[in-house]
């Protein structure tokens, strides 16, 4: 073999063992757990993989110990959770975390999981610490929550300022989630803030946070959601008191068609919520009074639903006894064009808005307004349009 031909044969040699040496793959992550307590049996992982797959794995926890290997391109906040999870948001063995591209360790505790250790991933560590700093306001939206459980119909007026107190405890939180976003655009948590509050921004807003992202966030998970999200805005006019409230049709919980137009000459409130919005639980007690009240003299309410499934949309009116008529569109339609809350440009929720028996829109409410009008203020609407009409 001359002296080209062997340098040939080298090179090829060189090419074809380095094409067949593992390779580390940056789109993969290894999750290692392990669980103290007797009772978990399992723990199930819900993420979005690399190629924009809703992944909802179970593990099965054996000698206290799992493990996980799969692919991902970004850092996301996921969901943990296991069989002893209820159906509450607040559950004990529920945990949402950041997943990374990268080798990680959690330590589980049974009935602690929002205490877990975790180890591995940068976007936690950040997360963390931002949940460090606005922990103090949940504590205090606790405290006045569970104050004003103790309160009666008697004291009306104290539940409101509760109420006010609670709304507004939650605005600071915004606040400093959007404020971290702006000053850390490199932050995967930021990216997270944004595409989490990017329904309730002004639309202006909404940009200017996405253009001060890094590039490589854009890219990512939320990134891409929140461009989705600037592309799909439409500006469409509120529909406001006086005007003719846009008539819908849709399948109720019965399985029947219902339409807006069909309660004319009746009072309707259209009721925006769902079964994981704590503000909207928490009003279920007041929303009843208020339909106690005045549905003999002429009201109807009409929920409409963002909840993830019609599963557990058909099971919180069951358990909340919700005794009027109900219409689901579902948290991952509220984006749709001819989507009910679209069409009365409603984002936040709890939200009501009131049409009177001819079809107009006497008032908007909560998170159907921007001054965040009450349930109080409601009332007092319904007391001056139906405290004259007979029982």
């Amino acid at each position: 073999m001359n002296i080209k031909g062997f340098i040939t044969f080298i090179l090829a040699l060189i090419i074809l063992t380095s094409c067949n040496q593992p390779k580390s793959d940056k789109k993969s992550f290894v999750l290692k757990g392990t669980v103290d307590g007797p009772n978990t049996e399992y723990v199930v992982l819900s993420y979005t993989d690399s190629s924009d797959v809703y992944i909802s794995d179970t593990l099965p926890v054996k000698n206290n110990s799992f493990f996980k290997q799969g692919s991902l391109i970004h850092p996301q906040l996921v969901s943990l959770t296991s069989n002893l999870t209820g159906d509450y948001m607040e559950d004990p063995n529920r945990l949402r975390f950041f997943l990374e591209p990268n080798e990680m360790e959690i330590t589980l505790q049974e009935d602690q999981f929002p205490d877990a250790l975790i180890t591995g991933s940068k976007s936690q560590n950040e997360y963390e610490l931002l949940a460090k700093e606005i922990k103090p306001y949940y504590e205090k939206v606790n405290l006045n929550v569970a104050q004003r459980k103790k309160l009666t119909e008697d004291n009306r007026e104290e539940i409101e300022k509760s109420n006010i107190k609670i709304r507004k405890l939650f605005d600071e939180v915004k606040n400093i989630q959007l404020k971290y976003a702006i000053n850390n655009p490199q932050s995967y948590v930021s990216a997270e803030v944004i595409n989490f509050h990017s329904r309730q921004l002004p639309i202006d807003s909404l940009k200017m946070l996405y253009a001060g992202l890094d590039p490589i966030l854009k890219d990512s998970f939320y990134g891409l959601a929140i461009h989705e999200e600037i592309k799909s805005y439409k500006f469409i006019p509120i529909v406001d008191s006086g005007d003719i409230a846009p008539n819908f049709t849709s399948e109720n919980s019965d399985g029947n068609v219902l339409s807006l137009n069909q309660f004319k000459g009746k009072t309707v409130l259209l009721d925006f919520g769902a079964g994981w919005c704590v503000p909207c639980k928490e009003e279920i007690p007041e929303v009843k009074r208020i339909f106690d009240k005045y549905h003999s003299k002429g009201l109807e309410i009409i929920g409409i639903s963002f909840d993830k499934d019609k599963t557990s949309w058909k099971e919180n009116i069951k358990d909340e006894k919700l005794n009027w008529h109900h219409i689901y569109v579902g948290s991952d339609n509220i984006r749709e064009n001819g989507s009910i809350n679209v069409l009365y440009r409603v984002q936040p929720i709890p939200a009501y808005i009131l049409i009177d028996e001819n079809g107009i829109i006497i008032d908007r409410y909560r998170g159907a307004d921007k001054k965040d009008k009450s349930l109080k203020d409601l009332e007092a609407k319904l007391e001056t349009l139906l405290s004259s009409k007979l029982l």
